[in-house]
């Protein structure tokens, strides 16, 4: 099809044993990220995103690829139930598929009970323990861009006059790229796009910063569907 931008990777699912002679695999969870901008006249319609799975003919006598789309997740739970809900046996067991909060490897979630997302130097803090993490982290595996992601909004709710004013240097090896830092040096700052809406910062004005809050709860959710802030 002309004018398709295509991007095609490979998986290879877990397998979960049935029993000596059956197996099946465990469902897959993907995230799919969007670089670049798009004009404000081209978001106001709807856009279509096609996605194909498929299995080797070999095994098609066997098992079928189902694909079920989860628009935000702010639905994940009420979608999950429903699935585990319906008469659909292919989705039966999803949330048991989810690991516990204690089992995700993101050693910075949850934040700790004191975090406070109006203090530049809770974000500050936070930042740091991002960046040592993400510099760990094999390059190839997800959680990559959505670290470099989560990196940046936190630095910058640290030192929201960057590119200009005082702050400290970052691990070169974390790229100065990524749909919400590029908009912000664009912006010089002062506001940014973000899920479709114009986010207006005043640099000055700490109340400002739950909409980075926001923004970092959305793209938190995407590894970590639990409660961000500990309860201990």
């Amino acid at each position: 099809m002309p004018g398709v931008l295509t991007n095609i990777a490979t998986v290879y699912p877990d397998v979960q044993s049935q029993d000596m002679d059956d197996a099946t695999f465990k469902p897959l969870f993907f995230t799919i990220r969007f670089s670049g901008t798009l004009p404000k006249h081209l978001i106001e319609q709807n856009i279509p995103v096609e996605i194909s799975v498929s299995i080797a003919e070999e095994y098609g006598c066997f098992t079928m690829p189902f694909v079920k789309a989860i628009s935000s997740m702010d639905r994940w739970q009420s979608d999950t139930e429903s699935m585990l809900n319906s008469s659909d046996s292919n989705f039966s067991g999803i949330l048991e598929c989810i690991p516990p909060p204690d089992e995700i490897p993101i050693p910075f979630l949850p934040l700790p009970s004191t975090f406070n997302h109006t203090n530049r130097g809770d974000w500050a803090k936070l930042s740091k323990e991002i960046e040592g993490w993400l510099v760990e982290l094999n390059t190839e595996l997800s959680q990559w861009m959505w670290g470099w992601d989560a990196f940046w909004l936190t630095f910058i709710a640290a030192y929201p006059f960057f590119p200009r004013g005082t702050w400290p240097m970052w691990d070169p090896r974390i790229p100065l790229e990524g749909a919400f830092i590029e908009q912000w040096l664009e912006t010089s700052g002062h506001s940014i796009t973000v899920d479709q809406e114009i986010m207006v910062i005043d640099l000055g004005d700490t109340e400002d910063l739950k909409e980075i809050w926001g923004a970092f709860c959305r793209d938190a959710a995407l590894f970590y569907p639990y409660p961000l802030i500990s309860t201990d």
